[in-house]
C-alpha cells in the first residue's frame, strides 16, 4: 500500500473518530449551556421573588400599624388613620375592621362602594387559626381585578382586612431592569393569578393551578420549566421561585427560542464547520503526501548514514511544515548527540584525572606510612624522633580517613541516603570547637587563627556534626592557601532571619574567572596571580586535593538548608578570600548571650 492510501485510510481513521468525539463534546457543552441558562433564570426568578417578598413585607407593616391602633386609639383616630392610608397608598383598594360575623365595623375606600369581601369566611378563619397575618388572591371576574387580600386579627375577635391591587405589583418589578421580553407572574396562596405582566382580560379567570407551571414547583423552592403558556400559548422557559413567608409562587419566563436559539444555531454552525474541514483535510492528504516522501526519504538516508558513525550526517530540510520539523529535530539531536559525545570524551578524561588524583591522595600517605614504618624497626632511633614518626604516621591516617570520607558522604548525598537532623542548635560553642580543633595546625603553619565570637546570637536550625563539618573544611581549605605569617579570621553575626558565618583569609585568593566554579565537582580553581617570583601562591595549585572539598561544602550546606558564597578578594583587603555560610535562625527563640 502507498504512502498516499495509508494517509488517506489513516486520515479517515483519525478523522471519523474524531467527529464522533466532537459530537458528544458539542452535545455535552450543550448540557451545560443548557444547565447555566436554566440557572441564570432560576436566579432572576428569585431576584423577583425576593423584591415582591419586602413589597409583601412593607404593606404588612401596614397592617400590623392598623391592628396595634385599634387597640389602643379611639375609632375617631383609627378612621382618620385608615382615611390617610388609602389616600397615600393607591393601590390600596380599601380597608375594612370586620366582626367574626362578617360584619363591616368601619371601612375606608378609594372606590364608590367597598369591595364584596368574596373570601371572607376563609379570611376570618384563617386569621383566628394562625393568630397573625394571612394573604389570600381574590378575583372578582366582573371588575376583571386581581385583588391581595390581607388580614390580621386585632381585639375582640376582630379582624382588620386590606385589599390591593394586585396590579400594583408592576412596579415593584419595573426597578429590577430584567429583559422586556422576561414574561414576570405572580400567583397566590390558592394558585390564583396574582399579577402578569401581560395578560389580557379575557385570560384573567383562566385556572392554571393543575398546569405543567406550577406543578413543576412541586415541594421544591426553586425550579425551572420549559412549557407552552396557559395564556399565550408561547413556549417558554420559566424559572418559578417560591415565597415561603406568604405562599406565593413567582415565575419569570422567556420565549425558549430567544434563550436556547443562539446556542442551538452555533452549535449547528461548528458542526457544519466540522465537517467541511474534515472533508476539506480527506481531499487534501493526497496532495500532503507528495510533499513527504522525499523529505522523509532524505531524513532516511541521513539517519542510517548516522547509525554506521558518520556523526556529521545531516539532512537537508525541506518539505511541508510537519517534515522540517521533523528534519530540523533530527538535525538538532544529531547536534546534541555530537555535543555528548565530546562531553563524554571531557568526561573520560576528568574520570582518568579523578582515577589518578586519588590515587595519588591514597599513594603519598600510604608511602610516607610504609617509610615510617621501615624507619621504626630501626631501634636505633632515639625516642624523640620515634614519637615524632609515630605522630606522623598519625595524621596521615587521619588524612586518609577524611578522604575516605569525604568519597562515602559524596556518595551518600548523590544517593539520596545522607540524613541530618535538624534541631535547634547554638552555633558557638560549635563555632569555637571548630577553630580551637585547628588552631595547632595552623600554628604549625605559621598561621594565625582566630575567632571572634558575637556578644548575643540566636539559635539556628541545623545539624551540628554537619555544620562542624563544613567550617572544619573551610578552615582547612583556607589554611592550604595561606602563606607563613598569614591570619584566618571566623566570625558570626545574624543578618535578617540568618546567621552568616565567615571564614576570611588573606592568602593567595581565588583567580576572577575560576569563582563562578568552585563549588563545582573535580573543579580546581587558580590562585590570584603572585605578585613577586618568591611569592608562596606562585605554586599554591600544587596542593594537594582532587576538587571535591567545596563540593562536598556546597552539598553539605544545602542538606542543612543553608546558603554558602565566595568572595575574593574579600574588601578591604586586595587579597585573600571569604567564605560565607547562611544558617537559618530557629524561629521562635530569643537570642544567647555568651
Amino acid at each position: 500500500m502507498t504512502i498516499r492510501a495509508r494517509l488517506l485510510w489513516l486520515t479517515v481513521g483519525l478523522v471519523v473518530p474524531l467527529l464522533l468525539v466532537g459530537f458528544y463534546n458539542l452535545w455535552e457543552a450543550w448540557q451545560v449551556s443548557r444547565e447555566q441558562l436554566n440557572e441564570s433564570i432560576e436566579r432572576q426568578a428569585e431576584l423577583a421573588a425576593t423584591a415582591f417578598e419586602q413589597w409583601i413585607e412593607a404593606q404588612s407593616q401596614t397592617m400590623t400599624m392598623i391592628s396595634n391602633l385599634s387597640q389602643s386609639s379611639n375609632p375617631a383616630t383609627l378612621k382618620e388613620y385608615l382615611d390617610f392610608v388609602v389616600k397615600t397608598r393607591p393601590h390600596w383598594l380599601d380597608v375594612q375592621i370586620v366582626s367574626p360575623a362578617g360584619e363591616v365595623i368601619l371601612a375606608q375606600t378609594v372606590r364608590d362602594k367597598p369591595l364584596p369581601l368574596v373570601s371572607i369566611e376563609t379570611l376570618r378563619q384563617e386569621a383566628a387559626a394562625k393568630g397573625s397575618l394571612v394573604i389570600l388572591t381574590e378575583q372578582i371576574s366582573e371588575e376583571n381585578l386581581r385583588l391581595l387580600s390581607l388580614a390580621s386579627p386585632i381585639a375582640g375577635g376582630n379582624f382588620v382586612v386590606a385589599r390591593i391591587d394586585g396590579a400594583s405589583a408592576s412596579n415593584v418589578f419595573r426597578r429590577l431592569n430584567l429583559p422586556k421580553e422576561n414574561i414576570i407572574a405572580v400567583f397566590g396562596p390558592n394558585n390564583r393569578l396574582l399579577y402578569r405582566s401581560n395578560v389580557s382580560p379575557e385570560q384573567v379567570s383562566s385556572d392554571v393551578s393543575n398546569t405543567p407551571l406550577l406543578s413543576a414547583l412541586n415541594e421544591k423552592t426553586v425550579a425551572t420549566v420549559e412549557v407552552e403558556s396557559p395564556y399565550d400559548k408561547i413556549r417558554r422557559v420559566y424559572g418559578l421561585a417560591r415565597i415561603e413567608t406568604v405562599q406565593c409562587v413567582v415565575s419569570v419566563g422567556i420565549p425558549s427560542e430567544n434563550l436556547y436559539a443562539p446556542a442551538k444555531q452555533q452549535y449547528r454552525r461548528q458542526f457544519w464547520v466540522g465537517a467541511v474541514i474534515a472533508a476539506f483535510a480527506i481531499l487534501l492528504v493526497t496532495f500532503i503526501a507528495r510533499g513527504i516522501v522525499e523529505p522523509i526519504q532524505r531524513l532516511a538516508r541521513a539517519a542510517r548514514a548516522f547509525g554506521e558513525g558518520d556523526l556529521e550526517a545531516r539532512t537537508v530540510v525541506g518539505g511541508g511544515s510537519p517534515v522540517r520539523e521533523l528534519g530540523e529535530a533530527f538535525n538538532q539531536m544529531a547536534e546534541q548527540i555530537a555535543e555528548r559525545e565530546e562531553e563524554l570524551k571531557k568526561l573520560d578524561r576528568l574520570k582518568s584525572e579523578f582515577v589518578s588524583s586519588v590515587s595519588h591522595e591514597l599513594r603519598t600517605p600510604l608511602t610516607t606510612i610504609k617509610t615510617l614504618v621501615k624507619v621504626l624497626e630501626d631501634s636505633e632511633i632515639g625516642r624523640n624522633e620515634r614519637e615524632e614518626y609515630l605522630q606522623t604516621i598519625g595524621v596521615e591516617c587521619d588524612r586518609q580517613i577524611e578522604f575516605v570520607q569525604t568519597l562515602l558522604d559524596l556518595s551518600r548525598i548523590e544517593a539520596g541516603a545522607y540524613r541530618v537532623a535538624l534541631r535547634r542548635t547554638d552555633a558557638i560553642p560549635i563555632l569555637r570547637q571548630t577553630v580551637d580543633a585547628h588552631r595547632r595546625a595552623a600554628a604549625a603553619r605559621g598561621i594565625d587563627l582566630e575567632f571572634a565570637p558575637p556578644a548575643a546570637l540566636p539559635p539556628v536550625l541545623t545539624d551540628a556534626a554537619t555544620l562542624r563539618r563544613i567550617v572544619s573544611s573551610l578552615i582547612e581549605n583556607a589554611m592550604k592557601y595561606t602563606p607563613e605569617n598569614g591570619e584566618i579570621r571566623v566570625s558570626a553575626e545574624r543578618i535578617d532571619g540568618r546567621i552568616a558565618v565567615r571564614i576570611a583569609d588573606d592568602g593567595c585568593g581565588i583567580a576572577a574567572e575560576d569563582l563562578p566554579h568552585i563549588f563545582e565537582k573535580f573543579y580546581r580553581g587558580r590562585p590570584l596571580a603572585p605578585r613577586k617570583d618568591n611569592d608562596e601562591c606562585a605554586t599554591a595549585n600544587e596542593a594537594a586535593g582532587v576538587g571535591l572539598g567545596l563540593y562536598l561544602v556546597k552539598s553539605l550546606a544545602e542538606q542543612i538548608n543553608a546558603e554558602i558564597d565566595a568572595e575574593s578578594p574579600a574588601a578591604p583587603r586586595v587579597r585573600g578570600s571569604r567564605f560565607t555560610i547562611r544558617v537559618p535562625v530557629a524561629a521562635g527563640l530569643s537570642e544567647i548571650t555568651h
